[in-house]
């Protein structure tokens, strides 16, 4: 059933607002006493226009409505804390508005939207009934018949560990927070008071925090998998309201045959093609997940519906997703190799990337990288380079068996060292490039395990690749919840010197590794990263080396 709400109109409105109206000579049922255009006549002030309204409404902050410029890496961006760079910079360099049509409808969307948008469909809720919006354009969508918002969230406080370590060390709250609130507070929500409910990989930093949950004027807050226990949260608050909701619901690992194909765009073309790990290391929330494969088929469908949206590439996503089909943390080659090949011939297929893959799997698999460079036409003027992240963490045996043994499976904790220098060569050697985390104060470390640290980092300058450095913030709801975070003022001269040597790195890497990153970018895009990475990154690591030598550290 079409659902329409009125709004008096009081102008000039802008071209963009013209589909507000709906088709000309469409009459909407009870219009308010009054002047009313119809269709796409020009309104006058006082009359009143109508425009689509939603049962559900799928949304999320501003750092997730944007395409990146086709970048994937500068989502990143997004932890940054909000002092580093004014957004009147930050936007339109990293994070320019996502596209969407004259409705207010994203063309391009987060996968997890984009999942729980499927999942509504194939439970049987009704196409009129659920729309994915844009945040800046939720008074198009949202009207007196809008029962809930959905809002998806990476990092809704802003205590992720990225956000956490860079708003430590700089200053600033992170954007994404201040953006959730700003979410928040838009006037259709208020008006109209809708049940609220928060989602995504960050919502479980609410699911922890009562207070601040009723503080932000969220009513229910999702953690887990959504796509069977979401539409069952969805009819009965549809049915009851506010009625006996709880206030955190927790959804059930899905069967792979019940994770549904999208129907619609997503950011960038990311991809579910594994969902999980099984590596179970201690600081991270996905170790409690069961690892799933979707079959190829489901993922060619995805392809082609992402192709129908405008996208021109894609990214597969997983934990690691050199375990697709895989036999435990045994990587199945033949199984990688076809999933990539099928998708990077798919018709409108121009690039295929990864969002991660694990430094062991590679190395235990030495050839699975070999045939992907080749299937991806890695290494010419095609395709210069890829990109997986992947991670570090650190190079102490000590803290690898004590916290994440199985993130070097098949090789043992003492291995961990060799096993990074021969990922990142192999990687190097078949123009892929790997972006690493290290993490600084995880329980038990030690003098000597940051100075393995920096030395195993040093080691890997020849490898085109990068390494941000990280400090331990402990996650609710994983095995080192209780631990303590290290904060800057707890920071040694070994810290320094090993973030130091993480920047140094990454200064040096930066500029050849932006010109093919970057090379189909749009050239003012191009023209103003080259400067800031030919003169803000000379500020940048003066500055580094200036506080590292402050605190005595050898640089």
């Amino acid at each position: 059933m079409l659902r329409v709400t009125f709004k008096k109109y009081h102008g000039p409105i802008k071209v963009r607002d013209a589909a507000m109206f709906l088709l000309p000579g469409y009459a909407p049922p009870n219009p308010p006493p009054g002047e009313y255009v119809t269709g796409c006549d020009s309104p006058g002030d006082g009359d009143y226009i109508w425009f689509m309204a939603y049962r559900i409404v799928i949304t999320c902050d501003r750092t997730m409505a944007s395409d990146y410029h086709g970048l994937i890496f500068f989502g990143f961006s997004a932890c940054l804390p909000s002092g580093t760079l004014p957004d009147r910079l930050y936007y339109p360099l990293f994070c320019p508005s996502g596209k969407h049509d004259d409705q207010g409808r994203l063309l391009h969307a987060n996968c997890g939207m984009r999942k729980i948008e499927a999942a509504l469909l194939a439970d049987g809720f009704s196409r009129d009934d659920i729309v994915v919006a844009h945040p800046d354009c939720l008074d198009r969508v949202i009207g007196p018949e809008t029962r809930i918002v959905s809002i998806s969230a990476n990092d809704p406080l802003g205590i992720g560990p990225a956000t956490s370590t860079y708003s430590e060390l700089w200053g600033g709250e992170g954007r994404m927070a201040i953006e959730l609130r700003r979410l928040l507070r838009d006037p259709a929500i208020r008006r109209h008071r809708p049940v609220v409910v928060l989602g995504g990989p960050g919502a479980w930093q609410l699911s922890v925090d009562d207070r601040k949950r009723r503080q932000l004027g969220i009513d229910c807050v999702f953690v887990g998998e959504g796509e069977v226990g979401g539409p069952r949260l969805f009819r009965r608050i549809l049915e009851n309201g506010r009625d006996g909701l709880p206030a955190v619901v927790t959804g059930e690992p899905v069967p792979v045959e019940a994770i549904p194909d999208i129907v619609g765009g997503t950011t960038i073309g990311i991809i579910e093609a594994t969902r999980g790990c099984a590596r179970s290391c201690s600081f991270c929330v996905p170790s409690v997940r069961k690892v799933r494969s979707r079959p190829l088929e489901n993922i060619l469908r995805e392809v082609q519906v992402n192709m129908d949206a405008g996208n021109t590439g894609v990214i597969l996503h997983g934990e690691d997703v050199l375990l697709y089909r895989s036999d435990g943390l045994k990587v199945n080659p033949d199984a990688v190799v076809e999933m990539f090949e099928r998708v990077y011939t798919a018709p409108g297929v121009r690039f295929v990337g990864a969002s991660h893959a694990a430094l062991s799997s590679a190395v235990s698999s030495p050839q699975t990288i070999e045939r992907l460079s080749r299937v991806l036409e890695l290494g010419t003027v095609k395709n210069p380079t890829n990109y997986f992240q992947v991670g570090i963490e650190t190079a102490s045996p000590k803290l690898i068996g004590r916290h994440m043994k199985g993130k070097v499976y098949p090789f043992e904790p003492g291995q961990w060292p060799q096993v990074v220098r021969d990922g990142f060569k192999l990687l190097h050697d078949n123009h892929f490039v790997g972006c690493a985390t290290v993490i600084m104060g995880l329980p038990g470390e030690e003098r000597e395990d940051i100075e393995q640290t920096t030395e195993l980092v040093k080691s890997l300058r020849p490898c085109q690749s990068l390494v941000v450095p990280l400090l331990f913030s402990p996650l609710q709801t994983t095995r080192l919840e209780y631990a303590t975070a290290l904060k800057k003022k707890d920071l040694t001269a070994q810290h320094y010197e090993l973030i130091t040597a993480c920047w140094d790195h990454n200064f040096a890497w930066f500029p050849p590794m932006w010109v093919n990153y970057g090379r189909d970018s749009n050239p003012l895009l191009r023209v103003a990263m080259r400067f800031v990475l030919t003169h803000g990154a000379k500020l940048v690591k003066y500055r580094i080396h200036r506080d590292a030598r402050r605190h005595g550290a050898r640089v």
